[in-house]
């Protein structure tokens, strides 16, 4: 009974500590965005900022961030330098054997896909926004911005309006194992 009590008074000065010193539990997660990625498709180099700026905008209401590489040429390393290259707040992952890539049917870098928390149902698939008509064609006036609609709308607890689009940019090379 005295190693419990200890226990419980352990555990409550701890949170004690935690609730003066203003540190706030993680949100819950809503929705992961998976973002596939190539290191060298100019279009995924250009979006960056705008993933650094969603991020920095719905990190804090419970949206996961997650850059996927299908990438089966590239190395850890080649992961850390892009990141740190584009300045990316959010963790980056090699999809060994393009698990990923398969499970949700990418076939485009940059594509996105928003799965809610289950992590099985997609809430969006598609572009990050209209920034190009087509490969190598890029607009100069941004007009949708669909990976911000869908991310405002899962937020507030609304249906996404939009849930599927085509992704401009290079086309992922499908490993055959």
């Amino acid at each position: 009974m005295n190693n419990w009590a200890s226990f419980w008074r352990y555990v409550c000065s701890f949170w004690v500590v935690l609730a003066l010193s203003g540190a706030r539990a993680a949100p819950p997660t809503r929705a992961t965005v998976y973002v596939f990625l190539s290191d060298t498709c100019p279009i995924c180099q250009s979006a960056t900022l705008t993933l650094r700026q969603l991020h920095s905008a719905y990190a804090s209401q419970g949206v996961q961030f997650v850059g996927v590489f299908p990438d089966q040429q590239l190395r850890p390393a080649d992961l850390i330098l892009f990141g740190k290259q584009y300045r990316l707040p959010f963790p980056l992952r090699l999809d060994e054997g393009q698990v990923l890539t398969r499970r949700f049917q990418a076939r485009i870098t940059p594509e996105v896909v928003v799965a809610a928390a289950d992590g099985r149902t997609v809430l969006y698939q598609g572009r990050i926004d209209d920034s190009y008509a087509r490969l190598g064609q890029r607009r100069t006036v941004i007009t949708h911005h669909e990976l911000q609609d869908a991310l405002a709308a899962i937020v507030a607890g609304q249906p996404v309006a939009q849930a599927r689009t085509e992704a401009v940019g290079c086309f992922i090379t499908q490993f055959r194992p």
